[in-house]
This record gives structure tokens, sequence and C-alpha cells, in this order.
């Protein structure tokens, strides 16, 4: 062999070597993704996606979050208490030797994703599919749930947000009420709070990638891109991914694969 394909060799080596370093140094990732409001804990796209992802070495949980199935109408805990949870989670998949984590979730578990993010700033990355749970939109639409946020926001703020409380609020044009405290409803509802994807999405750090899901059928199709995916999407490996002829329901297990090779790919 001549002199410059041996150095050729050694430099293709070298790379290889540092790929390889590279790729475990960043470790095993582990994935919690969670339910949409008022949705089973396991789903069609749920199921598909944790498969997907033991099969590709990637561990998951897939929690009972407390918003599923005739939780949500009666929540009594704040999105901030929802974070701790999400902290066990986490500290779960850490002890199995996961050592970076990913967020993710379907309609409001999306949702709580992106504002976990924000929060803790030590995720992976973000998946967020058929984002859901729009305080702001429910209040510009609905006279009598904007009044029942400022009463229940002014009875927290005067120190009294333990107080039982009850109020609407909308899943998919239908019309539901919660009964809970004031402080609670207050933070599910307000329309700049925890829960707010817009006000949410401008603080996700740079550094965090992030994915979004939508169909082409999803009601808020037509704001998800500018109003959640663009502020947020500040990372370059972030992507926008859009499912012709999707649901608000089904847009995960359409791109669950998808969703497994960005994880799989994260920098």
């Amino acid at each position: 062999m001549q002199r410059r394909e041996l150095a050729h060799a050694a430099i293709a080596l070298v790379v290889a070597f540092g790929v390889a370093t590279s790729a475990a140094a960043q470790g095993a990732i582990g994935l919690i993704y969670m339910n949409g409001k008022q949705g089973p804990t396991n789903t069609a796209g749920s199921n598909d996606i944790a498969a997907k992802a033991t099969a590709a070495g990637i561990k998951v949980i897939v929690p009972s979050m407390p918003w599923g199935q005739g939780g949500w109408e009666k929540i009594s805990v704040t999105p901030d208490q929802v974070f701790g949870m999400i902290d066990g989670y986490a500290s779960q998949l850490r002890a199995e030797g996961a050592q970076r984590i990913v967020v993710g979730g379907q309609s409001l578990g999306a949702n709580v994703a992106l504002s976990y993010a924000v929060a803790r700033q030590n995720v992976a990355g973000v998946v967020m599919a058929a984002p859901g749970h729009s305080p702001q939109g429910s209040s510009n639409r609905n006279p009598t749930i904007r009044d029942a946020v400022d009463q229940a926001c002014q009875l927290a703020k005067s120190g009294q947000g333990n107080q039982s409380f009850s109020g609407l609020d909308e899943n998919q044009g239908n019309s539901v009420r919660v009964s809970t405290t004031a402080a609670v409803y207050c933070a599910w509802m307000n329309p700049r709070g925890l829960a707010s994807m817009p006000t949410q999405a401008s603080q996700l750090p740079a550094n965090i990638p992030l994915m979004v899901i939508i169909g082409t059928k999803d009601p808020s199709f037509g704001f998800t891109e500018a109003n959640i995916y663009r502020p947020a999407a500040r990372n370059p490996y972030s992507k926008y991914v859009v499912i012709d002829g999707g649901d608000h329901r089904n847009t995960d297990h359409s791109a669950s694969q998808r969703i497994i090779d960005w994880i799989k790919g994260l920098p």
C-alpha cells in the first residue's frame, strides 16, 4: 500500500473512532411519552412508539398521567406538581442506564412535555404529537371560561387557592366541566401560564431540539407551526412533520417510525 493510501486509511480510522466515541459518550436514551387529555394511557400510537423505541434500544416509560380517562374532570395537581412526577420517571430511566432523557406526548401530553423542558432545561429533546390544550384559545372563544379563569386566578392570588372551584374547559370541540380547586384550575387554564404553549414555546432553550407532528385534519393545524413550532425550534436539529390527512388522534401512530428515527439521531 502506498504511503498516501496508508495516510488516508489512518485518517479514516481516526474519524471512525471519533464518531464511535462520541456516540458512546452520548449514552443510552430514555423516553417519557405522555397521553392526551381524557385519553387512555395506551393508544395505538403510544404502543407503537414504545415497541419501536424498545427495539431500537431506547428505554421508554408510558406513564398514566392524571389528566387521562376520568382524571381531567377532577384533576387535583398543578403543572408544577406534574413536573415532579416526570422527574421521578426520569430518575427511573436513569437508574435503568439512560443518560439522556427525551420527553414527549400526544395532545396535552405534548403540551406538558414542552413546559417541562422549559422548566427543567435538562432534556435531550422534546416530541410534540398533535399538541393540544389551548387556554388562550378557550378564553378568547368562550366568555364563560374567561370569567371562570379570572375568578380562579384571583382567588389563588389572594391566598384562597385551596378553595373548591368548578369551571369549564374544552376538548376537541366538546365542553368539559372541571371540578378542582381555584389554584389548580387557574394553573391549567391561565392563558399566560405553564400550560399555554405559545407562552412556553419562546422560552425553550436553543440547545433543546424539538419535533412537532401535526395532521392536516387537526383543528390546530393552521395554528401550530407559527405559534408553537417556529418560536420554539431554535435548535437546527428541530423538525416539523405534517401528516397528510392525519387527525388529532392518529398523528403519533402515523409518524411512529419517524419519531424513533429522530430520537436515535439526536445530536
